[in-house]
């Protein structure tokens, strides 16, 4: 990670959900225009096919649900019934819950894309078996919290990149990086750390990890060969100009379009201005 430039920007749930709705069809190709990587959370159907929904439910997406529904568990509705329901936007509309096999079908029809999978709950060999099927190993993260799930599926399909992500109190995230750090981030490939909000008007910087924690996060994975990823939740064009700053070149950003835009603010300020 020697040049300045991004070296990933992942489009959380797909698309972010607030610049297009979160895991559709449309937000997918979203990030895919833009340059970035979409995540694909999963989760299984109760006849076993593999959805992208954060949820466990439609309650929160899903448009003109029946009320008797928005409790109901994916895990209790077959494929036909979830793709049944609308959860696209007033702008956007039409648009179904993507299988993990449509989203695998479009990386075999185009070798450039790729995709994070975030494990919510699903057979891990019925994955790693469609993954496998369609050829994209080199072209899938799969993400977690879970290390014994990392662990248990880089024996599954082992040429698919593994990125640990940690989330909650600063001082826990640092804990849990610390721990992986002494066992070599367990040979997974990459990190990622949760910028929570530490609501603090007075402060300028605005997470509640501190700039130092990101910047020792930063070289312990540049020495071990790992990519550490950085979620700001929010973020404004300081907010993100301060991270940057700091060397960290790889993101996941609920929203995709915004953060294209600041980046290319940030790293145009290096060119020639006009003479005067």
């Amino acid at each position: 990670m020697t040049a300045d430039h991004i070296v990933l920007w992942e489009a959380h749930r797909g698309g972010g959900g607030y610049e297009l709705p979160e895991s559709t069809p449309i937000g997918f190709e979203y990030a895919w225009m833009l340059g970035g990587i979409p995540e694909a959370d999963v989760t299984a159907t109760s006849d076993g096919y593999l959805m992208s929904l954060h949820d466990g439910t439609l309650g929160r997406t899903a448009r003109n649900l029946p009320s008797d529904l928005k409790d109901k568990r994916i895990s209790e509705m077959p494929l036909a019934d979830v793709r049944r329901y609308d959860v696209g936007s007033d702008r956007y509309p039409e648009q179904a819950v993507p299988a993990i096999e449509d989203l695998l079908v479009r990386l075999r029809n185009d070798r450039r894309r790729e995709i994070i999978i975030d494990y919510k709950s699903a057979p891990l060999e019925k994955l790693a078996g469609l993954i496998r099927k369609y050829g994209a190993e080199r072209q899938v993260t799969l993400a977690t919290t879970d290390e014994e799930v990392a662990a248990h599926f880089r024996k599954l399909a082992p040429e698919v990149r593994i990125k640990i992500w940690l989330g909650g109190p600063a001082s826990r995230i640092m804990e849990r990086f610390d721990a992986l750090k002494a066992r070599n981030f367990c040979g997974f490939e990459q990190i990622q750390l949760h910028l929570n909000d530490r609501r603090d008007p007075r402060n300028p910087w605005r997470y509640d990890l501190s700039p130092e924690d990101v910047r020792r996060a930063l070289e312990a994975t540049i020495t071990a060969g790992v990519l550490l990823q950085v979620l700001p939740w929010q973020f404004e064009k300081e907010d993100l100009f301060a991270i940057l700053r700091l060397g960290v070149r790889s993101f996941a950003v609920d929203y995709p379009n915004k953060f294209c835009l600041l980046a290319a603010e940030y790293f145009s300020s290096g060119w020639p201005k006009p003479i005067r």
